[in-house]
């Protein structure tokens, strides 16, 4: 591959710019406004979010996944237990997660320790899934290599064949004990809206430890 260098590539962003005036003091609040107005904006799935790990080898590792609930108590998404971010929150609970939203040039990075949703949690989401969702969850082997994707989509088209000829579904297409929720409990967020001649807004929310009642509020160099 031919070296090529991106140095022209550049964008000039005018928004509205994030003052102290206009942050919420509370950063759950503040993301519940930002992403109201991403549900409104965006092209794409607003939902959608960079999960960042890192395991014992020190080596991090990002993906996209998608928020399925947000509240006070954190960030809710699912996958397998057994994929590689799987393994690596089994071996350090430490996690961050990035939003961007490109309409309005805003991004949310938040930071904090992660655990498993509660059992009943996962099996009322994923009950709610498509069977063809649900069934591909059952058969795969999330991050393991994959050596045949036609034998793969064979198995998953056997087993819905199987639900279509009769038979309770939550029965035959239930939740693997493997697949399930994680929360993200955040100690940090920080909101960035892209400004002109790339002065953004940056404002971090901080709690040093969970203790602190309130959030430490700072504006942060661009």
């Amino acid at each position: 591959m031919r070296e090529r260098e991106l140095y022209h590539m550049r964008k000039d962003y005018t928004p509205e710019p994030l003052t102290e005036e206009s942050v919420s003091q509370d950063p759950f609040m503040q993301f519940g406004k930002w992403f109201n107005e991403a549900l409104s904006t965006e092209t794409t799935e607003p939902n959608a979010m960079i999960v960042s790990t890192c395991g014992l080898d020190m080596i991090p590792s990002s993906r996209v996944v998608l928020l399925k609930k947000y509240s006070p108590d954190g960030f809710v998404f699912f996958t397998n237990y057994r994929s590689r971010k799987g393994n690596q929150l089994s071996q350090n609970p430490n996690a961050s997660i990035l939003f961007f939203w490109p309409v309005t040039m805003r991004q949310v990075r938040i930071e904090g320790t992660v655990e498993k949703v509660p059992e009943s949690e996962s099996e009322e989401y994923f009950s709610s899934r498509p069977a063809e969702s649900r069934a591909t969850a059952i058969i795969s082997k999330q991050s393991m290599h994959l050596h045949n994707k036609e034998l793969f989509e064979k198995e998953v088209s056997a087993m819905l064949e199987r639900v279509d000829s009769g038979g309770d579904i939550s029965d035959q297409l239930a939740r693997p004990l493997n697949w399930g929720g994680y929360n993200l409990k955040p100690h940090l967020f920080e909101f960035w809206q892209g400004g002109t001649n790339r002065a953004h807004d940056r404002f971090e929310y901080l709690k040093e430890s969970p203790d602190q009642p309130d959030w430490t509020i700072s504006r942060l160099y661009p």
